[in-house]
C-alpha cells in the first residue's frame, strides 16, 4: 500500500504500541551515530509492524525528538502520539501512568506538555524525576484533575499493572473499587497495559477488577515499554481498529474496545466487493474502495447514493427479484449514470483471496477477469462472491402477491443453479420426444388411408386378372418388383453406412483423448487401466473396417444389380410386344377401356401402398414405445423438480433452526393457483368453464399427472373429449411447465402480510441479519419501513456483531447506519453540474464527520441544538 493511501478502504486494524521509549530517555540505549537514530527508529517500528504508537519516555517529553520522530513515521504510514510515562505518588513504588496528549498539546509551535510535567514535580529538578523511579508531588486523582484542568483532550493507559510501579500491584482492592467509582477516573481511563492473570485468589486480577470496575473496566492494550531499537515490537500486542490517524480516533477505538481493540488482527474470510471504476457518464474516472465490513453511501435526495449503489447491482448483474418494484426506474438510472459505451468495473476478492475484475458495460452482459484473463462462463454469484443478496427500496416490506417465492429465491436461488441447469436440459430432453411423438402421431390414420387405397387399386387388379392381363405381363410387372427391392435395399445400405460415419464422428476423438490423461500420483494405475482402454478403443478400427468392407460389398451388389438393369432393358421390346398384342386382342373382344400399361403402374402402386402400410404399421408400435419414453422422460424430470424442492427445503430448514422469529414453510407443487391461470391461459376459447378447470388442478398434481391419465380424465364426455383435444394441442407447453413450490412466511406465528409494514420490514432486515449465509448484502434505504428504535436497538447491534464476517453495501439517510454501526467506510456523494462527487473514509474520518452531520443531521446547528434540548430532558 502507498503511504497516505493507509485508509482508501475505510477503517482497518493496525498494531498499536503504548508504551514506547526512545533515545531522549535515560533508560533508552543507542550507540549508533545521533544523525542515523530517526530513521533507525523508525524502520524498526515498520518492521515490527507497529501502526500506531505513543512515545512515553519517563517522565520527559522531548518536543524536538517527538516531532522529528512523527513526520519520518507519517511517511511510513505510521501514526505516532505524544505522550508520558508519568509516575504518581500511590503506592510503595509509585504508579505508572502513560498519559496520551492530543496534537492541541503541542499545536501551534507552542509546547503544553512541559510545563504541565514541571507543575506535578514542583520543587525537584528534572534529574530528579526523569526516570523511571522519580515520583510525582500528585495522586492519581489530583494528576487527573490538573490534566483536565488544561481544557485539551487527553487520555491515559496504567502500565504494566501486575507489576512494580503498575496499578494494580499498588493500589489495594478497598482503594481500587473506590477509585473506580470516581467520575475522572472513569472517564479518563482508557486502557490498562499487560494483563496477564485472569483469576488469582490472592491478588488482583482480570476478574477481580472488572468487578471492581464492572462496566468502566477499560480496554487491555499492549507496549514493549522497549529500551534499544532492538527491542521495539517485542512482546504480545494489540490491534486497534482505526478509519483515521487521528488522536479522537484512536481515543473512539479504546472507548469502543469491545468492537475496536483485539489482541489479533481479525482477518476477512469471506468474498467481499473491494473496489468500484468508472468510464464514461457521470463518474467517468472516478472511483472508490469499499471495506469488507459495514459501507454506507449517504447523501441527500437526488446526490446518486442510489445509483451508485445500483451501478454495483448492475456490474455483478444481481436480479431485481420477480417481485421488485421500480425496475424500470432503475434500469433508467444506470443509463443516466453511465451513458452510451459507459462501463462499471467492479474488483472483487473471492474467499481464497484471489482478485477478480468484473467488467460491464452498459446495455451487454458483464465479463469476469482473473489476472487480466478473461473468464467465459464463470459465475459471479458462486464462484467470485458467495451467495450476494439485494434489496431494492421497499422490498423488505413488500408482501404483493409472490414476495414469498421472491424472497426464498434471492435466499436459495444461487444454490439451485446445479439442479436448474440439468433441469432444463431434462425438459428439452422431454421436448425432443414430444416432437418425436407428434411426427408419429397420424400412424394409425396414416395406415388406415394407405389401406382403402391398396384396397381399390387390388380391386382394379382383380379386374385386370378376371381378363387374363396378369398372367401375360406377370414376368415384367416380377421384372420391376426385383428392380425395386434392389434399389429398397441400396438405401438401406446406405443409411446404415452413413450411420456408422456419424457415430464415429461423434465418439472416435472423444474416445481417443482420453488416453492422453497423465496422473500425477496414480501413473502405474492408468498405465494398466489404458491396457484394458485400449481393447475398447480397437472398437473404432473394427468399425471402420466393417464400413469400408459394406462398401465394398455394396460395389459388388449395385454391379449385381445392373446386370438386371441389363436384361430387363434387353427385354424392353419383347414387353412392348406383349402390351401391343393384349391390347389389340382386348380391342377385338369389344374391351377398349382396358389398357396393359395402366395394369403395370397399379402393380407397381400395389407394391407402393403396401410397403406404406407396413410401415405405418410399425410406425405405430414405435409410437408405443416412445410413448413409454416419454413417460420415463417426464418421470426423471419430476426427480430433479424433486431434488430442487428437497435443496430448498433442507435451506429452510437450516434457516428456520438458526432463528426463531421467521419461519419459512414450503410445500412441493404446491401453488395450485398458478396451475389454474396457466391452463386457463393456454385453453382459451375451450368454452370449458372455471369449474372444469379447478376440479383438473384439484385431482392432478401436475399436467404430466394428467398426461399419463389423460385417457380416463375426470371431466364428462363431451368435457373430457375437448379437453384432451386443447391439451395435445398444446403438450409441450404443459408437459415442460413446473408448477410452481407454495411458500408461507409467518413472523411469529403468524403470516407476514397480517403484520404491519414496520414490522414487516423489521422482521425481514432481522432475518437477512441473522442468517450469516450470505458474504455480501445490498440494501438500498434499509431504514424505510423501521423505526428509530428498531433500528438502533436491533437492527445495528445485530449489524456489529455479524459484520465482520459478512459485507454490508447501504444507501442511507439514517445516521444510525454510519454513525452507531461504526461504519467501516462512507461515501458521501453530491451531484453538481452532471458530476457525482464523492467523499470517502471512516466515521474517524473529520470531513466524512462533518458530512454526516450537515446530510443526516441537518447540519451542525440543528444536531448541536438537539443535544441541547436532550440534555434539559434528561431527569
Amino acid at each position: 500500500m502507498q503511504p497516505g493511501n493507509c485508509f482508501s478502504e475505510g477503517s482497518r486494524w493496525l498494531k498499536a504500541d503504548f508504551h514506547l521509549h526512545t533515545r531522549a530517555d535515560k533508560e533508552f540505549v543507542y550507540s549508533k551515530e545521533d544523525d542515523r537514530f530517526i530513521q533507525d527508529y523508525v524502520t524498526a517500528l515498520q518492521q515490527a509492524e507497529i501502526g500506531i504508537g505513543v512515545i512515553t519516555n519517563h517522565n520527559k517529553f522531548d518536543l524536538k525528538e517527538f516531532k522529528a520522530l512523527k513526520k519520518k513515521a507519517r511517511k511510513a504510514d505510521i501514526f505516532l502520539l505524544p505522550g508520558v510515562e508519568l509516575s504518581v505518588k500511590e503506592g510503595a513504588n509509585g504508579v505508572h501512568m502513560l498519559v496520551v496528549f492530543s496534537d492541541e498539546w503541542i499545536a501551534d509551535g507552542k509546547d503544553y506538555i512541559n510545563p504541565f510535567l514541571a507543575s506535578q514535580f514542583t520543587g525537584k529538578t528534572s534529574d530528579e524525576y526523569e526516570h523511571e523511579n522519580g515520583r510525582s508531588n500528585h495522586d492519581i486523582l489530583t494528576t487527573l484533575n490538573s490534566l483536565e484542568s488544561c481544557h485539551k483532550r487527553f487520555f491515559v493507559v496504567f502500565a504494566h499493572v501486575e507489576q512494580k510501579s503498575g496499578l494494580w500491584k499498588e493500589v489495594g482492592g478497598g482503594l481500587f473499587s473506590e477509585l473506580g467509582q470516581k467520575p475522572l477516573f472513569r472517564q479518563y481511563t482508557l486502557g490498562f497495559q499487560k494483563v496477564r492473570s485472569h483469576d488469582k485468589s490472592d491478588k488482583p486480577c482480570r476478574t477481580k477488577v472488572k468487578d471492581w470496575l464492572k462496566d468502566a473496566y477499560p480496554a487491555e492494550v499492549e507496549g514493549c515499554d522497549a529500551k534499544s531499537t532492538e527491542q521495539l515490537g517485542k512482546g504480545q500486542a494489540s490491534y486497534l481498529k482505526l478509519g483515521s490517524f487521528d488522536f479522537d480516533a484512536v481515543r473512539l477505538a479504546l472507548m469502543d474496545h469491545q468492537d475496536r481493540v483485539a489482541a489479533e488482527a481479525p482477518r476477512s474470510t469471506h468474498s467481499h466487493v473491494c473496489a468500484v471504476r468508472f468510464e464514461g457518464g457521470l463518474m467517468d474516472k472516478q472511483s472508490f474502495h469499499l471495506s469488507s465490513g459495514l459501507n454506507c453511501f449517504i447523501g441527500i435526495r437526488g446526490s446518486g447514493k442510489s445509483s451508485l449503489l445500483e451501478a454495483i447491482r448492475y456490474a455483478l448483474n444481481l436480479p431485481f427479484g420477480p417481485k421488485a418494484q421500480d425496475t424500470r426506474y432503475k434500469e433508467a438510472l444506470m443509463a443516466h449514470l453511465l451513458g452510451s459505451g459507459g462501463k462499471v468495473v467492479v474488483e472483487a476478492i473471492d474467499q481464497h483471496g484471489q482478485i477478480y475484475q468484473i467488467h460491464r458495460v452498459l446495455n451487454q452482459l458483464p465479463d469476469v477477469y482473473l489476472n487480466g484473463n478473461l473468464l467465459p462462463g464463470v459465475s459471479i454469484t458462486s464462484t467470485v462472491l458467495h451467495e450476494p443478496l439485494y434489496f431494492g427500496q421497499k422490498d423488505l416490506s413488500a408482501t404483493d402477491e409472490g414476495f414469498e417465492t421472491g424472497l426464498v429465491e434471492k435466499l436459495v436461488g444461487q444454490q439451485l443453479s446445479d439442479v436448474r441447469t440439468r433441469i432444463e436440459t431434462q425438459r428439452r430432453q422431454v421436448i425432443q420426444v414430444i416432437e418425436q411423438l407428434q411426427d408419429l402421431n397420424d400412424s394409425e390414420e396414416k395406415e388406415q388411408a394407405y389401406a382403402e387405397r391398396l384396397k381399390d387399386v387390388q380391386y382394379k387388379l382383380d379386374f385386370f386378372k378376371k381378363h387374363g392381363v396378369e398372367n401375360k405381363l406377370q414376368e415384367q410387372v416380377e421384372f420391376n418388383r426385383d428392380i425395386r427391392k434392389c434399389e429398397s435395399i441400396d438405401a438401406l445400405i446406405q443409411s446404415w453406412i452413413q450411420a456408422l460415419n456419424n457415430l464415429l464422428a461423434q465418439f472416435e476423438d472423444d474416445l481417443r483423448n482420453q488416453l492422453r490423461h497423465q496422473s500425477k500420483c496414480n501413473q502405474p494405475f492408468f498405465i494398466k487401466y489404458f491396457e484394458i482402454y485400449q481393447n475398447i478403443i480397437s472398437g473404432i478400427d473394427t468399425v471402420k473396417s466393417v464400413i469400408q468392407q459394406t462398401e465394398e460389398q455394396n460395389k459388388t451388389l449395385v454391379n449385381h444389380y445392373h446386370q438386371l438393369l441389363t436384361k430387363r432393358d434387353s427385354l424392353k421390346e419383347s414387353f412392348a410386344q406383349i402390351e401391343r398384342e393384349l391390347a389389340s386382342s382386348m380391342q377385338a373382344e369389344g374391351q377398349t377401356n382396358i389398357r396393359p400399361d395402366e395394369f403395370v403402374k397399379l402393380s407397381k402402386e400395389k407394391d407402393r401402398l403396401q410397403q406404406m402400410v407396413d410401415a405405418a404399421r410399425k410406425q405405430g408400435k414405435q409410437e408405443e414405445i416412445i410413448t413409454d419414453k416419454l413417460l420415463k422422460q417426464l418421470v426423471e424430470l419430476n426427480k430433479l423438480w424433486r431434488e430442487e424442492f428437497q435443496l430448498i427445503q433442507k435451506t429452510l430448514d437450516r434457516i428456520n433452526k438458526g432463528q426463531s422469529a421467521l419461519e419459512i414453510h414450503a410445500t412441493f407443487k404446491g401453488d395450485k393457483s398458478a396451475m389454474l391461470g396457466y391452463i386457463k391461459q393456454l385453453f382459451r376459447g375451450s368454452k370449458l368453464r372455471e369449474s372444469a378447470y379447478e376440479k383438473i388442478c384439484k385431482d392432478y398434481s401436475d399436467f404430466g399427472d394428467i398426461y399419463r391419465q389423460i385417457d380416463d380424465i375426470t371431466l364428462s364426455a363431451s368435457n373430457a373429449e375437448k379437453f384432451r383435444h386443447y391439451f395435445m394441442l398444446n403438450l409441450e407447453a404443459l408437459l415442460t411447465w413446473q408448477v410452481p413450490n407454495h411458500f408461507t412466511v409467518n413472523y411469529h406465528g403468524k403470516p407476514l402480510q397480517d403484520h404491519s409494514l414496520g414490522q414487516r420490514a423489521s422482521a425481514m432486515i432481522l432475518f437477512i441479519l441473522s442468517r450469516q449465509d450470505n458474504d455480501l448484502v445490498i440494501i438500498d434505504q434499509p431504514e424505510d419501513d423501521l423505526d428509530n428504535q428498531t433500528i438502533y436497538e436491533d437492527v445495528i447491534k445485530l449489524i456489529r456483531q455479524v459484520k465482520s464476517g459478512l459485507q454490508f453495501i447501504f444507501a442511507t439517510h439514517n445516521a444510525n447506519f454510519p454513525v452507531l454501526g461504526d461504519a467501516e467506510q462512507v461515501i458521501s456523494c453530491e451531484y453538481t453540474a452532471d458530476r457525482i462527487h464523492i467523499n470517502t473514509g471512516s466515521i474517524d474520518c473529520p470531513q466524512l464527520q462533518k458530512d454526516i452531520v450537515n446530510i443526516m443531521e441537518g447540519g451542525e446547528e440543528a444536531f448541536n441544538r438537539r443535544n441541547e434540548i436532550y440534555q434539559l430532558w434528561k431527569p
